[in-house]
């Protein structure tokens, strides 16, 4: 990644006022627009729509403001903040599909022409970091805690900063939640020959690495799972803190909010009561030998997340990354290729399940409560029953 921050050196005038929404509520009977931007969390990976955090909260805004809320998803599953150009040459209809892009600042300039009168956008849910600091630092057993942090620091403070600062100036009428994470692996993650193996596969090749027992591998990622969460958290609040500072916001009504994630240790990945996909077959229903053979033969029908679309997403996965036809390629180009197909089909492994997402709508929920009253968003109507996007 290049490591590059935006610098936002003008200062739109609708800094330090409160959004039309708030300054008056004469068109408190029009739908609310509601935008989604952000990596595979907002989008929901692995969810079908009516488990999808934003869904939920559409639903819950319609009935608690009598209004209809009309919702532009630009986020999609592997979105970073930013990404080096020309860093990803497949595109994808399909958010289900893990790509760098759209970055959610290209996500930004898709819904700003889509809009066309941007000041029509009551609310944007927003995430990222994630990406940018690249979910295989998190994965990787070798991975170095202070290089990760500096990492972090950056990328989901000075960088989140950045972008909300512009999605506050496309959107001047707009409020913005933004959502934090929360630990992957955690002591309680599920510790069997299975999931050594799978650590293995998943940590680099160093020297430093090879000579790790499998203990010191798993004590090693629920270190850098803790270190992810605490610090991504601390910055992502205090991007917002700094955003709403600059528009002179109060700490009572503030334009920008943030969602604070808190998983405890018993919902991480392959913990007792996971919040998280994971796979089909558990991990305790197999023999060593067979867990060894699963890992070791990755793509094979043993082999699936337990997520609500996965067939929907491999059929996308295959789709995306298919053997281009206008020109060739070697041996590494295939085999890059087809390391991206497989991990497109298990990209919804740890992210939120049906009750994962549940406990992010109420994160959110949690933030918006004031506003429904406070921005003029109510009106005294029979509210409206959402149905299901095809």
């Amino acid at each position: 990644m290049v490591i590059c921050i935006l610098v936002l050196a003008a200062v739109n005038s609708s800094f330090g006022q409160q959004p039309a929404a708030v300054r008056s509520n004469s068109i408190a009977g029009d739908p609310l627009h509601m935008l989604v931007l952000g990596d595979s969390i907002m989008w929901g990976q692995g969810l079908k729509t009516p488990d999808k955090a934003w869904w939920r909260l559409k639903n819950w805004l319609q009935e608690k403001t009598g209004r209809d809320v009309r919702e532009r998803i630009e986020a999609h599953s592997g979105a970073a903040i930013e990404a080096t150009l020309g860093s990803e040459m497949f595109t994808s209809k399909d958010g289900e599909v893990n790509l760098l892009r759209p970055t959610i600042n290209e996500q930004v300039d898709a819904a700003r022409k889509y809009y066309g009168d941007p000041a029509q956008v009551d609310l944007v849910l927003v995430n990222g970091c994630i990406n940018d600091v690249d979910v295989r630092n998190l994965l990787d057993a070798a991975t170095a805690l202070d290089r990760l942090e500096a990492s972090i620091r950056e990328k989901c403070g000075g960088r989140m900063q950045s972008l909300l600062q512009r999605i506050i100036r496309e959107f001047p009428n707009a409020y913005v939640v933004v959502s934090g994470y929360y630990n992957i692996i955690s002591p309680l993650s599920d510790d069997n020959s299975f999931a050594r193996l799978l650590v293995k596969s998943l940590t680099t090749q160093k020297p430093e690495s090879k000579r790790m027992s499998d203990k010191q591998m798993r004590a090693n990622l629920v270190a850098i799972s803790e270190l992810w969460h605490r610090v991504s958290t601390r910055n992502l609040a205090r991007a917002v803190e700094a955003v709403n500072s600059d528009l002179g916001q109060s700490a009572v009504e503030p334009r920008v909010l943030f969602a604070e994630i808190q998983f405890s240790p018993e919902h991480a990945f392959s913990a007792p009561d996971t919040l998280l996909w994971n796979f089909m077959f558990g991990s305790t229903n197999y023999s060593g030998l067979r867990h060894a053979i699963v890992v070791l033969t990755l793509g094979t029908a043993a082999y699936k997340p337990n997520d609500q679309v996965r067939d929907r997403r491999s059929k996308s996965c295959k789709e995306t990354y298919k053997r281009p036809k206008d020109k060739k390629e070697d041996k590494v180009q295939k085999e890059r290729r087809e390391a991206k197909q497989l991990a497109c089909r298990y990209a919804s492994l740890g992210h939120p399940n049906k009750m994962g997402a549940l406990i992010y709508t109420e994160a959110i929920k949690g933030q918006l409560h004031w506003l429904v009253k406070t921005a003029g968003w109510v009106r005294n109507a029979t509210s409206l029953k959402a149905k299901p996007a095809n």
